[in-house]
């Protein structure tokens, strides 16, 4: 992957991190390692290893070639699964630490004039693999061609992001699943960036085009570390019959229920 190797070397020069053998490097209790199966299939982490949580250095891929730097959380909350994990199955969510990068990553692509150059800093929808570790894990990507994987800046940008985020303990902050809006979740990621909420789950608009069963949508409170504490609706990305479930689960749960 040229986003996440090329991001890791610079992670590993910024953190005086010992190199251990090719594509694996360890300072402390942290290690920064690649493998050879692509992200999305990653299961083979912990045939290896027993980690506390994951951060996943990779490239954002899209048809419309949004400059962006992405984090997010996976699975496959519908019945297909055409980019690893399984159907119906989530990863375990990382809301603290995906907050914790998503606002590094805010204001170090701001300093060096990403936002200029018409980039976005985004938290994405839930989607791909891998579904079954048991690890808290979080995707930190650049986006969205070759051009942005190999740009010596992106690659510096997302790599000081994330070495703030593991240098400094995750403040507190309110676990929260997303319902709502679309792949690209604007109105959850300005929520995050200017409050006290940090975000697991997000479903978008589209995941739920086919009947979601309840179980489902539990997943999204519950496959998360720590647990969310609320749903947050984009109330117009949610049809009414979707919301009232969301809504009841939520209540049965006794989380709260909030709207964007």
């Amino acid at each position: 992957d040229p986003a996440g190797s090329g991001a890791a070397e610079i992670l590993a020069d910024l953190l005086g991190m010992e190199k251990m053998g090719e594509h694996r490097w360890v300072l402390g209790g942290i290690m920064l390692a690649g493998f050879e199966p692509d992200v999305l299939y990653l299961e083979v982490i912990e045939d290896s290893f027993e980690p506390g949580e994951i951060i996943v250095l990779s490239r954002h891929s899209s048809e419309s070639r949004i400059k962006c730097f992405t984090v997010h959380h996976t699975g496959n909350p519908g019945p297909r699964a055409s980019a690893g994990g399984r159907p119906r199955e989530l990863g375990v969510a990382d809301p603290p630490r995906a907050r914790q990068i998503l606002v590094a990553l805010d204001r170090v692509a701001s300093e060096n004039g990403m936002v200029e150059r018409g980039f976005e800093v985004s938290l994405e929808a839930t989607h791909h693999g891998p579904t079954s570790l048991k690890s808290p894990l979080v995707f930190a990507e650049i986006g969205s061609g070759p051009e942005e994987w190999r740009d010596p800046r992106t690659r510096r940008v997302l790599a000081e992001a994330v070495a703030e985020s593991i240098s400094h303990p995750s403040p507190d902050c309110i676990p929260v699943a997303g319902f709502g809006g679309g792949h690209y979740a604007r109105k959850h990621t300005a929520l995050s960036l200017s409050g006290e909420y940090c975000y697991g789950h997000i479903y978008a608009k589209y995941v739920f085009r086919e009947p979601l069963p309840k179980e489902i949508i539990a997943m999204a409170f519950k496959r998360s570390m720590p647990p969310a504490k609320a749903a947050v609706i984009e109330k117009k990305g949610v049809r009414g019959g979707d919301r009232r479930r969301i809504e009841e689960l939520a209540e049965e749960m006794e989380l709260d229920v909030m709207y964007i």
